[in-house]
């Protein structure tokens, strides 16, 4: 397995697109996936925010993982965010999200960003043992029941 760039597997971004949409496209009404599909071609930064990490095996995407600028509308002064790690149900429980979310936190400390955040309704475990800290437990945009976390960045 390795990590790497979006922007440097192009032919994956219809496919990590439509494994985003699938996941929280219920969560951002009107949302299409041609319209995902367009955000996360522009999401597709290097070495900046935003940027797109994907999880590969050979030719086969296992998942991926997003450094972008805000994710709550409500929480506009928290930035930059991890957000969108999602890994296929089949390539769970192998790592992958963590090394996921190594990835991005390698990131932000390159950019010399102070701290990252993420929300999560569900994986606070996972991201606990992390290092992520609980900021608040919230209601986000959507009216779901979320936490707000985290991370100190040590600088690269």
């Amino acid at each position: 397995m390795q990590i790497d760039y979006l922007c440097d597997h192009p032919a994956l971004i219809p496919e990590l697109a439509e494994l985003n949409f699938n996941e929280w496209g219920q969560y951002r009404p009107g949302d299409t996936l041609q319209a995902r599909t367009v955000r996360m071609r522009a999401a597709c930064g290097k070495g900046a925010v935003p940027s797109v990490v994907v999880a590969i095996e050979g030719a086969q995407l296992l998942g991926g993982a997003l450094l972008i600028d805000s994710d709550m509308k409500t929480r506009p002064e928290l930035t930059p965010w991890l957000a969108g790690v999602y890994v296929k149900t089949e390539q769970r429980g192998r790592g992958v999200a963590s090394q996921l979310v190594k990835r991005i936190v390698e990131e932000a400390a390159a950019l010399g960003v102070p701290q990252l955040y993420l929300y999560t309704d569900a994986a606070q475990s996972l991201y606990a043992r992390l290092g992520w800290e609980v900021v608040e437990h919230t209601v986000d945009d959507e009216g779901l029941d979320i936490t707000v976390m985290k991370r100190l960045i040590q600088k690269a």
